[in-house]
């Protein structure tokens, strides 16, 4: 089984404007709803290509119930944890049309209080088996502490199962520790967690492997429009994705993940594995909506994917 946990969802509203002007009365032409987060479009790629999962987290109010309600249009099975008295974050995602990409604002979301706590550690417990694999993606809500978000991922250890994190900061930071099997930070969260500035490929491959030798198997490096670099204590590769016109690139890494995640639980190559997952995430960035991709456009694009053993 694969478990997903996004502990800070959100509800992305996405709004479409001819250009974005400062000072200027930017009229939307539509607004659209999507799912947002992170583990929570993991979820929405496995499902899509039929493998079974469960997506689990924290949710609340109206805006939690819009969020599980496109969830399950897309033949998620959701099994969250709920907090009364509060509500689901909102992502404000601006897309301006005469421009590729988008613009992104997003909210803090609500404090969990021990009792949620409490109820999503026991989830964990009762959820997870032994390689499963387990997603957290996405950063924690207000009064999650680092210790605190250890204790989750401890859980997936204790179980022994297979455990994936997309975090930053001293959240990744402690992660590593815990020894995930993979983690896929960006360029920023990568030079945070090593504390330095990074001015060559030769030099963010050095510090990659150091965190192979730490016991991470597999880093997934994002480098955005420029692509990735994958190392793995056998091999490195140097990924560049195929040319496509972007449309949103909000959830680009998280389909990316999903990606990753849906060929690794078939057994697959570490170069079809992040083929397919760099192949999936052009399509996303294609689409209007934050969870949006094609499948059939993902397979053609996979020919275009440029992999380099480095």
């Amino acid at each position: 089984m694969i478990i997903t946990v996004t502990l800070n969802p959100a509800l992305d509203k996405i709004i479409f404007i001819n250009k974005l002007i400062k000072n200027h009365n930017n009229r939307s032409q539509k607004i659209v709803y999507d799912i947002g987060g992170k583990a929570t479009h993991v979820s929405v790629v496995l499902s899509a290509l039929g493998i079974e999962n469960i997506a689990t987290g924290i949710l609340a109010g109206q805006n939690g119930e819009h969020v599980q309600k496109l969830l399950e249009n897309k033949k998620v099975k959701c099994d969250y944890i709920w907090q009364k008295g509060n509500e689901t974050r909102e992502s404000l995602i601006i897309v301006p049309q005469e421009e590729e990409g988008s613009y992104m604002i997003t909210q803090r979301g609500f404090g969990i209080n021990k009792s949620t706590f409490d109820k999503i550690k026991q989830k964990l417990k009762a959820l997870i088996k032994p390689d499963d694999i387990v997603v957290f993606s996405g950063g924690p809500p207000p009064k999650i502490t680092v210790k605190m978000y250890r204790e989750l991922l401890e859980i997936v250890k204790d179980k022994k199962a297979k455990l994936i994190v997309d975090v930053s900061r001293d959240y990744l930071k402690e992660a590593i520790d815990v020894k995930p099997y993979l983690i896929k930070p960006n360029e920023t969260e990568f030079k945070e967690i090593i504390g330095k500035n990074i001015n060559s490929e030769e030099e963010y491959i050095n510090e990659l492997k150091k965190l192979n030798e730490k016991g991470v198997s597999t880093v997934a490096l994002s480098l955005g429009r420029k692509g990735s670099i994958i190392s793995t204590k056998e091999k490195v590769l140097r990924i560049y994705p195929p040319k496509v016109r972007e449309v949103n690139d909000t959830g680009c890494g998280d389909v990316f993940l999903g990606g990753a995640v849906a060929q690794i639980s078939k057994n697959k190559g570490i170069k079809e594995i992040f083929n397919f997952a760099t192949a999936i995430s052009a399509s996303k960035a294609t689409k209007e909506g934050s969870s949006e991709f094609c499948l059939k456009q993902t397979y053609k694009l996979m020919k275009e994917v440029k992999i380099d053993l480095v």
